[in-house]
Protein backbone atom coordinates (compact mmCIF):
# COMPACT_ATOMS: atom_id res chain seq x y z
CA UNK A 1 0.00 0.00 0.00
CA UNK A 2 1.65 2.85 -1.21
CA UNK A 3 1.21 6.51 0.84
CA UNK A 4 -0.81 8.13 -1.33
CA UNK A 5 -3.40 5.48 -0.68
CA UNK A 6 -2.48 4.91 2.94
CA UNK A 7 -3.92 9.32 2.67
CA UNK A 8 -6.93 8.44 1.20
CA UNK A 9 -7.46 5.53 4.12
CA UNK A 10 -7.22 7.74 6.48
CA UNK A 11 -9.43 10.40 5.25
CA UNK A 12 -11.74 7.71 4.49
CA UNK A 13 -11.34 7.04 8.00
CA UNK A 14 -11.53 10.21 9.74
CA UNK A 15 -14.27 11.65 7.32
CA UNK A 16 -16.56 8.99 7.28
CA UNK A 17 -15.47 6.17 9.64
CA UNK A 18 -14.77 3.36 6.92
CA UNK A 19 -11.66 1.67 6.85
CA UNK A 20 -11.57 2.04 3.30
CA UNK A 21 -11.46 4.44 0.79
CA UNK A 22 -12.92 2.28 -1.77
CA UNK A 23 -17.09 3.07 -1.89
CA UNK A 24 -18.35 -0.24 -2.55
CA UNK A 25 -20.32 -1.14 -5.91
CA UNK A 26 -23.94 -1.03 -4.00
CA UNK A 27 -23.61 1.86 -2.14
CA UNK A 28 -25.14 4.56 -4.83
CA UNK A 29 -28.57 3.70 -6.81
CA UNK A 30 -27.42 2.81 -10.19
CA UNK A 31 -29.66 5.72 -11.72
CA UNK A 32 -29.45 8.35 -9.29
CA UNK A 33 -26.40 10.91 -9.87
CA UNK A 34 -23.75 9.65 -7.41
CA UNK A 35 -24.04 6.00 -8.89
CA UNK A 36 -24.02 7.40 -12.68
CA UNK A 37 -20.84 9.16 -12.06
CA UNK A 38 -19.28 6.53 -9.61
CA UNK A 39 -19.18 4.20 -12.59
CA UNK A 40 -18.48 6.62 -15.46
CA UNK A 41 -15.34 7.32 -13.12
CA UNK A 42 -14.44 3.89 -12.96
CA UNK A 43 -15.24 3.47 -17.00
CA UNK A 44 -12.97 6.26 -17.59
CA UNK A 45 -10.24 4.89 -15.11
CA UNK A 46 -10.57 1.38 -16.53
CA UNK A 47 -9.40 2.91 -19.96
CA UNK A 48 -6.62 4.86 -18.60
CA UNK A 49 -8.36 8.21 -19.34
CA UNK A 50 -7.60 9.77 -15.62
CA UNK A 51 -7.25 13.15 -16.45
CA UNK A 52 -11.20 13.02 -18.12
CA UNK A 53 -12.12 10.99 -15.17
CA UNK A 54 -10.79 13.65 -12.73
CA UNK A 55 -12.51 16.50 -14.91
CA UNK A 56 -15.81 14.67 -14.16
CA UNK A 57 -14.93 14.08 -10.84
CA UNK A 58 -14.33 18.06 -10.07
CA UNK A 59 -17.15 19.19 -12.97
CA UNK A 60 -19.34 16.52 -10.26
CA UNK A 61 -18.21 18.53 -7.04
CA UNK A 62 -20.96 20.38 -5.08
CA UNK A 63 -20.91 22.04 -1.63
CA UNK A 64 -24.18 20.80 -0.65
CA UNK A 65 -23.17 16.90 -1.76
CA UNK A 66 -20.31 16.04 0.19
CA UNK A 67 -21.13 11.77 -0.49
CA UNK A 68 -18.69 13.41 -3.84
CA UNK A 69 -15.93 13.50 -1.39
CA UNK A 70 -16.27 9.71 -0.73
CA UNK A 71 -16.30 9.84 -4.91
CA UNK A 72 -13.06 11.22 -4.92
CA UNK A 73 -11.51 9.43 -2.47
CA UNK A 74 -12.33 6.32 -4.60
CA UNK A 75 -11.10 7.34 -7.35
CA UNK A 76 -7.57 8.78 -5.84
CA UNK A 77 -7.08 5.60 -4.29
CA UNK A 78 -7.82 3.40 -7.28
CA UNK A 79 -5.09 5.49 -9.37
CA UNK A 80 -2.56 5.61 -6.58
CA UNK A 81 -2.39 1.74 -7.18
CA UNK A 82 -1.13 2.40 -10.71
CA UNK A 83 2.42 1.77 -12.04
CA UNK A 84 4.20 4.94 -12.57
CA UNK A 85 4.22 4.02 -16.05
CA UNK A 86 1.08 3.37 -16.06
CA UNK A 87 0.48 7.03 -14.80
CA UNK A 88 2.83 7.82 -17.34
CA UNK A 89 0.49 6.37 -20.03
CA UNK A 90 -2.35 7.95 -18.98
CA UNK A 91 -0.90 11.14 -19.03
CA UNK A 92 -0.70 11.66 -14.89
CA UNK A 93 1.40 11.52 -12.13
CA UNK A 94 1.66 10.58 -7.90
CA UNK A 95 1.93 14.89 -7.94
CA UNK A 96 -1.40 15.52 -9.80
CA UNK A 97 -2.91 12.78 -7.30
CA UNK A 98 -1.67 14.81 -4.64
CA UNK A 99 -2.70 18.02 -6.01
CA UNK A 100 -5.88 16.58 -6.59
CA UNK A 101 -6.81 15.54 -3.00
CA UNK A 102 -5.94 18.61 -1.80
CA UNK A 103 -7.94 20.53 -4.34
CA UNK A 104 -10.83 18.11 -3.62
CA UNK A 105 -10.49 18.75 0.37
CA UNK A 106 -10.16 22.53 -0.18
CA UNK A 107 -13.00 22.85 -2.14
CA UNK A 108 -15.31 21.16 0.54
CA UNK A 109 -13.82 23.67 3.14
CA UNK A 110 -11.62 20.59 4.92
CA UNK A 111 -8.53 21.41 7.07
CA UNK A 112 -5.71 18.91 7.77
CA UNK A 113 -2.48 20.09 9.42
CA UNK A 114 0.04 18.50 8.62
CA UNK A 115 3.48 19.12 10.32
CA UNK A 116 6.42 18.52 8.63
CA UNK A 117 9.42 16.42 11.11
CA UNK A 118 6.63 15.85 13.45
CA UNK A 119 7.16 12.75 15.69
CA UNK A 120 4.32 10.24 15.88
CA UNK A 121 2.45 9.98 18.64
CA UNK A 122 4.36 6.63 19.17
CA UNK A 123 8.08 8.26 18.73
CA UNK A 124 6.50 11.01 21.04
CA UNK A 125 5.77 8.67 23.77
CA UNK A 126 8.94 6.58 23.35
CA UNK A 127 10.64 10.15 24.18
CA UNK A 128 8.51 10.74 26.79
CA UNK A 129 9.72 7.55 28.53
CA UNK A 130 13.29 8.45 27.38
CA UNK A 131 13.02 12.05 29.06
CA UNK A 132 11.80 10.33 32.60
CA UNK A 133 13.99 7.27 32.60
CA UNK A 134 17.15 9.11 33.23
CA UNK A 135 15.53 10.45 36.37
CA UNK A 136 14.41 7.50 37.53
CA UNK A 137 17.55 5.63 37.45
CA UNK A 138 19.28 8.91 38.92
CA UNK A 139 19.14 8.31 42.51
CA UNK A 140 21.50 5.69 43.24
CA UNK A 141 20.79 2.56 44.96
CA UNK A 142 20.88 3.33 49.02
CA UNK A 143 22.94 0.60 50.56
CA UNK A 144 21.32 -1.68 53.15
Amino acid sequence: MNQLYQLTALLAKALFKKDSPIVPDNAFPETSEPGIVLKRLRQLVGEGKVNTAENLLFDSFDKKKPYFIAIGLDFYARISEFTDEALKEADFSREEIQEGIGDMLKFYGIKIAVRPNAPSPAAQAAQNAANVAPNVMADKPKKI
